[in-house]
């Protein structure tokens, strides 16, 4: 069974994310890494063509771009961060000591938090945790009022570790979410969990990756299910169900799975961002989850590992009274912009 909390009093006040750029596009790139035709073919059928690849910055620098756009927008508010939760997907975008990125982003804004730590070991559902942690914090913390949470990740080396089997394309990039109890743009409802144990180690021999071809959809679609039942919110209300920037053949399986539209993932961003592993999150939501909550629409945001750990949080639009759970008539999609 899953486990679930909800947060009342918390909500998102913005979110900016940092790809940096230009985006390559996988038919030219495949050519000069000798990558097979059919493999593109593939990559292209399940809904990928773009990537972002920055592996001369460091994941610092990525995220001082995030929080850099944050800054620009509103100013002086990061000096009140009471708390920082940076969370990461892969194992060497947390660098040893004694460097410390947590350090690097104080020293360069000038903050002086209570509190500050890394998740990690969970997969790209790390940045989930990391707001469900800093939420709680802030919650539970009379004189707080933001909380500011950091994901970065790079994948380094050629074609065979940018390209995530036939069905994804891995991107760089970092993503800062400003968390607050005032001043909002969207609300925190409920976070759900479920882990699966038997694939904590990943895809680590012949075994582990079958399983997980095999389980993964599966575990994701019965949290989906059990994270609607504990929101009393149908799936179908929801404006957008947002998932990881890969696997779009996992994403169609689980929505006919639910008696849903293929429509009703956003889907476009496997295409247009690529799979920056724990950024999805906020770039999914800056990209198409923020203009639906503005209509007045939920949204949800599934953060989905292949180290057997999945999660799923709700955002209600802000217009909605802190303890409501009354939506908006759902309206029909809009291209994303």
């Amino acid at each position: 069974m899953a486990e679930h909390s909800t947060h009342h009093e918390v909500g998102i006040a913005d979110a900016a994310y940092n790809l940096p750029g230009p985006a390559v596009d996988i038919v030219e790139w495949a050519a000069s890494q000798k990558v097979s035709p059919q493999l593109v073919e593939e990559l292209l059928a399940h809904g990928c063509r773009y990537f972002y690849e920055g592996s001369e910055h460091s994941d610092a620098e990525l995220i001082f771009g995030a929080i850099d756009t944050l800054v620009a927008r509103h100013g002086a508010l990061l000096s009140e961060v009471r708390y920082l939760v940076h969370a990461h997907t892969q194992a060497f975008s947390m660098p040893p000591p004694p460097s410390s990125l947590l350090t690097e982003i104080l020293q360069r804004y000038d903050l002086a938090p209570q509190l500050c730590f890394s998740i990690e070991h969970i997969g790209c559902a790390g940045v989930v945790a990391a707001v469900d942690r800093a939420a709680r914090l802030l919650a539970e913390d009379g004189d707080a009022r933001y909380a500011l949470v950091v994901t970065s990740d790079r994948v380094f080396g050629n074609a065979k570790h940018r390209i995530r089997q036939n069905a994804g394309l891995q991107s760089d990039g970092a993503t800062a979410i400003l968390l607050s109890k005032e001043n909002m743009r969207c609300r925190l409802a409920s976070i759900s969990y479920k882990n699966f144990a038997g694939l904590h180690e990943g895809p680590s021999d012949p075994k582990t990756i079958s399983m997980i071809a095999r389980y993964t959809w599966l575990h994701t679609k019965l949290l989906f299910a059990e994270h609607s039942q504990a929101t009393g919110i149908p799936l179908r209300q929801y404006g957008q169900l947002m998932p990881i920037n890969a696997d779009r053949h996992y994403w169609v399986q689980i929505a006919h799975a639910l008696d849903l539209p293929e429509s009703a993932f956003f889907l476009e961003n496997i295409r247009m961002r690529g799979h920056a592993c724990s950024a999805d999150f906020a770039v999914n939501l800056v990209d198409r989850g923020f203009a639906l909550l503005d209509q007045g629409q939920a949204v949800a945001s599934c953060g989905q590992s292949n180290v057997g750990a999945y999660t799923v949080v709700t955002l209600l639009p802000i217009l909605h009274g802190p303890r409501s759970m009354a939506l908006a008539p759902r309206r029909e999609d809009s291209p994303c912009v």
